[in-house]
């Protein structure tokens, strides 16, 4: 008994160790940072070329999208105007730049400008004319290191020296040179950088120079101006025939939306549905392209789309919610076989349970739910839900003839009769024919389940944040993990253990990095702080379980002579693997009774 006191003692010794060593170093570890680019400001008279320095914020935002920063959208950066109250046609100052950068989070702020030179034409001295047939721009650009307070740059003769980037060509060169000031912003950040400048440049000019204008010149035309449309279309063309047919995702979500905002729905909802999963914009176009599909009748497209979107992991917002709930709603209604319909209002009911946890007086949601908690038997809690829709609105007829039906099926007359009074007055016209179909059948074809048209900016962005955030930590975890297992390998335990907890402070939970902080305490005969670290892998291990931890922790209480802790985990390991030839090795060793 004793013994094992001072075991559990010694071995939560060692657990605070780790945790300690982890905390200790927090404050250093670099976390990733959040970068804005703005528009580049058109210093020339020639305001036909302001396109251009949207379209060095939207290459450069694209560019800089790599591990360790995360790079606020152009969406994400109108929420922010909106927010704070600016017109988004509005060049803010280099002030309002650093209050907008401040009120997104980020740590650093791109700014540029540009003049452009339009084609000249020249007479020689036989009279002769040549003419430029490209226009030519110049510009520089600048890093804001907002929590600074200063430009970036260098340390120079002992001073400072902020960094200026100069760039300059023809128009058909604009994405190249934002591929070189990517870089140039990139290695001035980190020395080391895992690829070249060429690669960069490489990534930036993948869009043909002519479909890129189009497509640039196509976002900054007026939403409902048909000339949108056309620029986009074009952009299309352009970027398929010098790719092979291949799609331009970003001009095809535009036009989708474009043919949405004029509830051109078919049209709509075939753009949406060519934008490619990589792509930043693609669950957007899932939500609007599911939308499109059912306002046109196709539930079944529909579902296919709305529903994956729905996973939690995915697109967590009550829009989503609500409508891949509303379409299974709508499914179910269509659906002759029994089970099937069951299963298809259960997954509306879950959907919504979501929805209404995240949001509990949205009257969208709570209608929904109401309706599939009706139409599954399920009357008391579909009157809950619906009594708080009428309270929001007591002029919603519709809701008020299904909670008239809802109380009936209850068997409760007085609020029946109360709710159908009511309905007889807000539902008008509607009412008599509703009445005759429930007469005869029971049913309520004409109701419908209830859509969110629109997602939220602003939780979209929020949305967008938190799981660049995630993607960032992941990355550097996965970064991190890899380095931890080559200097595992190559007998570097000390290293190890130091990004062993520098791993841990970006994913505590990271059950591989306990697991070879565990094989590099055993390694070194601390079999205490080997027992914890292992016992925190095995703890925190998930889908995937560890079964070197369980071996390692059954071979490590063999040789202590503890058999019933060595057969307990020898026996987890041949649970996860009957086949795994040390786990049956171990085995046999405790059925001897000796290592």
């Amino acid at each position: 008994m004793l013994k094992k006191l001072f075991t559990s003692f010694f071995m939560t010794l060692a657990t605070l160790a780790v945790f300690a060593s982890v905390s200790a170093v927090r404050a250093q570890a670099p976390a990733a940072e959040t970068i804005v680019v703005f528009p580049f400001e058109n210093l020339s008279n020639h305001p036909e070329y302001n396109w251009i320095g949207e379209s060095f914020s939207d290459a450069l935002s694209s560019l800089l999208n790599k591990p360790g920063l995360i790079v606020v959208t152009s969406d994400e950066r109108a929420v922010a105007f909106q927010r704070l109250r600016l017109p988004l046609t509005v060049l803010p100052s280099r002030a309002t730049e650093i209050k907008i950068g401040r009120e997104l989070k980020a740590s650093m702020i791109v700014i540029g400008n540009f003049n452009v030179t339009l084609p000249a034409t020249t007479t020689d001295k036989s009279g002769a004319t040549t003419e430029t047939k490209l226009a030519t721009i110049s510009g520089e650009a600048r890093v804001v290191r907002i929590n600074e307070g200063r430009m970036a740059g260098d340390v120079f003769d002992g001073s400072w020296a902020p960094r200026v980037y100069d760039f300059g060509g023809t128009v058909t060169d604009l994405q190249k040179m934002s591929g070189e000031l990517a870089f140039q912003v990139l290695s001035q950040r980190d020395k080391t950088l895992s690829f070249s400048r060429n690669q960069l440049v490489q990534e930036a000019t993948r869009v043909p120079p002519q479909a890129f204008e189009a497509f640039m010149k196509g976002l900054l035309t007026s939403a409902n101006d048909p000339t949108r449309e056309v620029y986009l279309k074009n952009a299309m063309k352009l970027y398929a025939k010098a790719n092979g047919g291949a799609v331009y995702s970003q001009a095809a979500f535009e036009l989708g939306q474009f043919y949405l905002s004029q509830r051109k729905l078919k049209e709509a909802a075939e753009y949406f549905a060519m934008v490619q999963k990589k792509e930043a914009h693609y669950g957007e176009a899932q939500f609007y392209a599911g939308l499109a599909y059912w306002k046109t009748g196709e539930v079944k497209k529909a579902l296919e789309l709305l529903v994956p979107l729905a996973d939690e992991k995915v697109m967590p917002l009550v829009a989503v919610y609500n409508n891949a709930a509303a379409v299974s709603i709508e499914a179910a209604r269509a659906e002759k076989k029994a089970e099937d319909r069951t299963r298809l209002l259960s997954q509306a009911i879950t959907l919504l349970s979501r929805a209404a946890d995240s949001s509990p007086d949205d009257t969208t949601v709570l209608f929904n739910y109401g309706f599939a908690l009706f139409l599954n038997e399920k009357y008391s809690e579909a009157a809950e839900k619906l009594e708080h829709v009428v309270a929001a609105d007591p002029r919603d007829g519709q809701a008020y003839f299904l909670l008239a039906k809802t109380q009936e099926r209850a068997g409760k007359t007085d609020p029946a009769t109360a709710a159908d009074n009511q309905a007889r007055i807000y539902l008008q016209a509607s009412y008599a024919k509703w009445q005759t179909e429930w007469q005869k059948s029971q049913t309520i074809q004409n109701l419908s389940a209830r859509s969110r048209d629109v997602l939220n900016q602003v939780d979209l962005t929020d949305l967008g944040r938190r799981q660049a955030v995630d993607a960032a930590k992941a990355d550097n975890a996965q970064e991190s993990l890899n380095k931890i297992k080559d200097l595992y390998q190559q007998g570097r335990d000390d290293e190890a253990m130091v990004e062993i907890r520098k791993l841990l402070i970006l994913e505590p939970t990271n059950a591989e990095g306990y697991l070879i902080s565990g094989q590099i305490n055993q390694r070194r005969g601390d079999q205490e702080a080997a027992i914890a670290a292992l016992k925190t892998a095995i703890f925190w291990e998930n889908t995937h379980p560890l079964i070197d931890a369980h071996i390692l922790l059954g071979r490590i209480f063999l040789e202590r002579g503890d058999l019933g802790e060595a057969r307990k985990y020898a026996a987890s390991a041949l649970t996860i693997d009957p086949n795994n030839p040390e786990a049956i090795a171990l085995q046999r060793q405790v059925t001897l009774g000796r290592p």
